[in-house]
């Protein structure tokens, strides 16, 4: 409408000045341009008309172009807030699926985050086990170990005392046999004392007997036969001493190679103890 009104506006004064123009001619010309008058007053009138029915028309056609403008405007403008609601709800779609997209990828990051925890928290349960386990496996090992060396000492104290206990036996009953030869000994050696002082008393005994029967006969014992006589009892004596000696140190040598067997045989029987136990302590152990 805003169109409209200045087509008008200039519409009416020009009929105005037109009528004005046809009074003034009429008036000028007088009656006998009455007719004439009222011809050019109808054909003004008539003009006038046109000029109000063209104005109406294009003050019409005006209205249906601004009309056809304003539903023009207003269907760009429909088009144009679809076009933005189109826009906005691709935004909002695009939005809202950069935010699915991100919630999926922070869904899966902590849900990758939270795996990643369970396996760190499920490896430290396998290390603290596999840990537990190799400390329980070694104090076994330890215990076992010291076990292990508590039956060795036991078993090693064991054939020790049983050593102990056979060298004991051995010593004693050599001591025993020592004593025995002491006494064998010391009775030997009284024994040769008695034959010694026999010998001795029987020599006197015959030399007495041999210078009186040879003083009874008139024999010097300085004489040569005398001397002689004498000389082969001494001789006599002295052969059954050495004879006795020998005898008596073959006796000694006897008791004395007894108690040397005795050591050679305890030593031996130690040895052979010791050479088992060792075998036997191998054996066992290793």
């Amino acid at each position: 409408m805003g169109g409209i009104t200045p087509l008008v506006t200039t519409a009416l004064p020009l009929a105005g000045t037109v009528l004005n123009t046809v009074r003034s001619v009429s008036d000028s010309s007088g009656s006998a341009a009455a007719q004439q008058q009222a011809a050019a007053q109808a054909a003004a009138e008539l003009e006038y008309k046109r000029q109000q029915d063209a104005a109406k028309a294009a003050a019409a056609a005006q209205a249906l172009e601004y009309q056809r403008q304003q539903e023009a405007a207003a269907a760009a403008a429909a088009q144009a807030a679809l076009d933005r609601k189109y826009q906005e709800e691709g935004t909002a779609a695009e939005r809202s699926a950069a935010a699915a997209a991100a919630a999926r990828q922070q869904q899966a990051q902590l849900e990758a985050e939270a795996q990643a925890r369970e396996w760190a928290r499920q490896d430290l349960l396998r290390q603290q086990e596999q840990e537990l386990q190799r400390q329980q496996a070694e104090a076994a090992r330890i215990a076992a170990e010291q076990a292990r060396a508590r039956e060795m000492e036991s078993y090693q104290a064991s054939q020790e005392q049983t050593l102990a206990q056979l060298r004991a036996s051995q010593e004693t009953a050599y001591q025993t046999q020592d004593k025995d030869a002491q006494t064998q000994l010391a009775q030997l050696t009284a024994a040769a004392d008695a034959a010694e002082k026999r010998r001795v008393d029987a020599l006197r005994q015959s030399v007495a007997k041999t210078r009186a029967s040879m003083g009874a006969r008139g024999v010097s014992s300085d004489a040569g036969s005398g001397e002689a006589i004498l000389l082969g009892l001494t001789n006599d004596t002295e052969s059954e001493r050495k004879d006795s000696q020998t005898v008596d140190q073959l006796k000694r040598q006897a008791i004395q190679q007894t108690l040397d067997a005795v050591k050679r045989r305890n030593l031996l029987e130690q040895a052979q103890l010791a050479d088992r136990q060792k075998l036997e302590f191998m054996s066992k152990f290793f």
